[in-house]
């Protein structure tokens, strides 16, 4: 999956992001990069959970729509 055109970091972003707070901390990885610092402690804990693999982009796409108009 490609990174839309406004995201702040690509996978190997995301993986540098994880080199810099094992170096430096959450909080000034987050800032150097320009990101906030949920949005890295969100990668951090996919990161934890999956390793690199956690650090792909996921599709925004719901699973569900219950209120979906159905076509026939």
């Amino acid at each position: 999956m490609n990174s839309h055109k406004n995201a702040r970091l690509t996978r190997s972003g995301r993986v540098h992001l994880m080199q810099q707070i094992a170096r430096i901390g959450l909080e000034a990885a987050a800032s150097q990069a320009g990101i906030s610092k949920r949005r890295a402690y969100i990668w951090h804990s996919r990161w934890k959970e999956s390793g690199e693999q956690g650090l792909h982009d996921r599709s925004s796409r719901p699973i569900a729509s219950p209120r979906r108009a159905h076509c026939r």
